[in-house]
């Protein structure tokens, strides 16, 4: 039989053990629904990271290293990357690449071909004469345009068993239309791997958001206005388990002459895309389908984004230089537009 006594200690001891597991249940708590939060400047742009979870901490640090990591293999600009190797060996040799570089490429290239010659993996030639990221950005001669688009030829690029090889000298692969939106794809894998289904990641103009609204709250993101300073948006809406991708006139851009030449170029004309559309988003869960969808439409134009406004496996918002936005019906019930808006909203396909 269990002593008075005993069972004034153990009692005691519940009461210990049950304060000290409330006191760790909070702390749990407060860990797991305080976001972690992180700002860095990787790819050429501004990466923001709020992740929730017990383990939000560890996860946003392995997502700053994985993005590195990323541009260290596929960056142009990055004089050791693969990319850039395979660059320099153009027209000479193939380049033996690290299994996620050569999917990519595969990927790229089978994109590209599909793209209506809209989107060009081999488009770099272009995008350097161009120059338009520099601090003393102008127009480039007709000759150098033009000996630029002798270069640009998707199906130049040759992939076999693990290797790549650019078939004529002066040639070079630009992962710029794709490659951000292939990172937030890595983003998603490594919350995946610390259990982190709730928060999101901006990558420059991507957006990648987990599945789990926080607290119960929704997230909304704003689209911006094309045509407004970068805090006006056009409306709001809500991502879950989605990536949304935007290219608009205005990222990137120079005046001369009293025009203005944007950074989207059309790889067919080898000038900056003359487009009835001043901005598009798509929203997939495939990130890298979203980042080149988004390039594409926009080079395509209003008649190609009313064609595919239905699409199963991704939704647009575009906003079009007559006035109106278009918008796959999908989106309807997660979308609020800014109240005082110009636009009219558009839905779903044309008649």
């Amino acid at each position: 039989m269990i002593s008075q006594n005993c069972k004034q200690i153990m009692a005691g001891a519940a009461v210990v053990l049950g304060v000290a597991g409330g006191l760790a249940l909070a702390s749990w708590y407060r860990k797991a629904n305080t976001p972690a939060v992180s700002t860095d400047f990787v790819m050429d742009t501004f990466v923001e990271q709020k992740l929730y979870g017990k383990q939000a901490e560890n996860a946003v640090q392995e997502i700053s290293k994985k993005l590195r990591d990323f541009e260290q293999a596929f960056s142009m600009h990055l004089e050791n990357s693969e990319i850039s190797q395979l660059n320099a060996a153009a027209g000479r040799k193939a380049v033996e690449l690290s299994t996620e570089v050569y999917c990519l490429l595969e990927r790229s290239k089978e994109l590209s071909l599909q793209s209506q010659g809209a989107f060009d993996l081999t488009i770099a030639p272009l995008t350097q004469v161009w120059d338009i990221t520099s601090e003393h950005p102008t127009v480039p001669t007709e000759a150098e345009i033009s000996a630029a688009l002798a270069l640009v030829d998707a199906e130049s690029l040759l992939l076999e068993n693990g290797s790549a090889k650019l078939s004529l000298e002066g040639q070079a692969v630009d992962l710029g239309g794709i490659a951000k939106g292939a990172a937030c794809d890595i983003v998603r894998e490594v919350a995946e791997n610390y259990n982190i289904d709730c928060g999101y990641v901006s990558i420059g103009g991507n957006m990648v958001v987990l599945e789990e609204k926080p607290l119960g709250r929704d997230f909304y993101f704003g689209v911006r206005d094309p045509l407004g300073t970068a805090a006006d948006s056009v409306c709001a809406l809500t991502l879950y388990g989605k990536t949304m991708a935007t290219t608009g006139t205005y990222e990137r851009f120079f005046e001369e002459d009293g025009v203005i030449y944007h950074h989207v170029l059309n790889p067919k004309t080898g000038w900056p895309a003359d487009s009835d559309l001043l901005s598009v988003s798509v929203i997939s869960e495939d990130g890298a389908l979203a980042d080149f969808l988004s390039t594409t439409l926009f080079v395509l134009g209003k008649d190609t984004v009313l064609d595919c406004l239905e699409r199963s496996d991704f939704q647009v918002i575009a906003i079009s230089e007559d006035g109106n936005i278009y918008c796959s019906s999908a989106l309807k019930d997660v979308m609020i537009p800014t109240e005082g808006t110009d636009y009219e909203f558009i839905y779903g396909e044309r008649e």
